[in-house]
Order: structure tokens, then C-alpha cells, then sequence
């Protein structure tokens, strides 16, 4: 079964974000998590096969990647062997003789000739799954319907991304909120960010558009993705049980 959850947070003034889809929780409904520890009613999405947790439909594989090529050279040339222009008296012909034999009996050497430039190379970069689900972040957020500026990339909010997914692999769960009850809220601030905005979670979806189709097919995540309150981002990937984590923070 492929996953999808979200929640997001409130501040003032307070805004939350719903999703459809994922199963009750405890209290028989899903929910948005703020900062201040609330809960509102809300429904998270669910799509796709593989992984644990509510059914929903079949996504279809995508995958992409980028690549640049460069090229280089190296030349050389070849020096013209030494020559010499003898002297003679002023007429009306000049005459030019070869130079002269080295004075110390020895033999100059032709110089031998520069070696050829080397082949063009190519450079091949990869861009990750997780820089790819960046790129199309940002490329959703240009293309809404209220455009709004890309997000940036902050180092804490993709490690506490990158632990909740490697943590929900490991510990066999799907959820916002670890076995232990600690929210993403929390995990962000632990992280060293002190302003949590979002998150967006996705579970068995193989590639970096896979995931972007179904959270943008979901309005809840959708409107995460697309709210322009929200600058940066994290995000995370267990390639193990495909487990994705999206944080964003203001």
C-alpha cells in the first residue's frame, strides 16, 4: 500500500492544513498537530502499493534524473628548429646561411613534437531522490494558482526528515507522531529549528515523481506544498521501506 500523511502547524495567526484518506487514529479520526499540542479534526491521504496502512489506488513509477555534460581539451605546439642569419656586407643581394654548429662539438637534438590534446570528458551528475522531490516542490509552487517563491533547503530540517523516515522503517510504523509520543513539532525543534511549520509523509512510492503525484493529488498535502507562509524545507528518504518525510518550517 502506498501512504500518504500530513499534518501542519498552526501559529499566529493559526492555520491548518487537512488531508483525506489515512486511517482513524485513537480517537476515531485523523488529525492536525500544532504547536501548542491541539488537535483538530483532519484527514490524511493514502495511495499506491507497498509498505503498511490504509489501502487506496495503484500509482504508477516515475523516475528522473539530470545529467550535464563538459568538455575539455589540452593543445601543445611545436617550436621551429633554430636558425641563424649570418652577417655580410652591405649589397645589393643578401644571402642567408645555415646556423652555425654548437661551439663545444656537441649536437643540439630536434625538439621532439608536443603530444596530442586529450579526448573530451564527460561529467554525468545524479541528482538524489530527495533534491529531485526539492526541484519539484518548488516547481508545483511556481505553478500554483497563487505562485509562490521556492523554498530553501535547511540542513536541520533534513535531518529530523531523514530520522522520522529511517525511524518508521525501523520500527515498522506510519504516523506523525513515534510509538513514544513525540510529534513533529518536536522532532523539529530537537533538530535545532525553531520555527516547525508542516510535514508530509509517503510510504511505498518508488521515485521522487511517484511521491510528488500523490501528495499533490491530495488536497491536504497539496496545500502544504503550495502555502507560501512555509520557506524551508527537509526532506527525507528510507530506500529500504520507502518511507518519505517532507518537514517545512517558517
Amino acid at each position: 500500500m502506498l501512504l500518504l500523511a500530513f499534518v501542519v502547524m498552526c501559529v499566529a495567526p493559526l492555520s491548518v492544513a487537512a488531508a483525506t484518506g489515512l486511517a482513524d487514529r485513537v480517537t476515531g479520526s485523523d488529525d492536525v498537530e500544532t504547536a501548542e499540542g491541539s488537535r483538530s479534526p483532519a484527514g490524511d491521504g493514502a495511495k499506491g502499493a507497498g509498505g503498511s496502512g490504509a489501502a487506496g489506488d495503484d500509482g504508477v513509477e516515475h523516475g528522473e534524473e539530470t545529467s550535464a555534460s563538459g568538455t575539455g581539451s589540452g593543445g601543445g605546439r611545436r617550436s621551429p628548429p633554430p636558425t641563424g642569419m649570418a652577417d655580410v656586407p652591405p649589397s645589393s643581394t643578401t644571402t642567408t646561411e645555415a646556423a652555425p654548429p654548437a661551439t663545444d662539438g656537441t649536437t643540439v637534438p630536434p625538439q621532439a613534437p608536443s603530444p596530442p590534446p586529450p579526448p573530451p570528458t564527460t561529467a554525468v551528475i545524479v541528482v538524489s531522490p530527495t533534491d529531485q522531490v526539492v526541484i519539484l516542490v518548488n516547481a508545483a509552487r511556481a505553478a500554483a494558482a497563487t505562485p509562490c517563491p521556492p523554498v530553501t533547503v535547511d540542513p536541520r530540517l533534513t535531518a529530523a526528515a531523514q530520522g522520522h523516515s529511517d525511524d518508521m522503517a525501523a520500527r515498522n510504523y506510519f504516523g506523525h507522531t513515534t510509538p513514544e509520543g513525540v510529534t513533529f513539532d518536536q522532532r523539529i525543534k530537537a533538530a535545532g529549528y525553531p520555527s516547525p511549520g508542516a510535514e508530509n509523509i509517503a510510504k511505498g512510492q518508488r521515485s521522487a515523481q511517484q511521491v510528488m503525484n500523490d501528495w499533490m493529488g491530495s488536497e491536504g498535502h497539496r496545500r502544504n506544498i503550495e502555502n507560501c507562509s512555509l520557506t524551508t524545507i527537509g526532506v527525507g528518504l528510507n530506500s529500504t521501506a520507502w518511507t518519505w518525510t517532507q518537514n517545512f518550517g517558517y
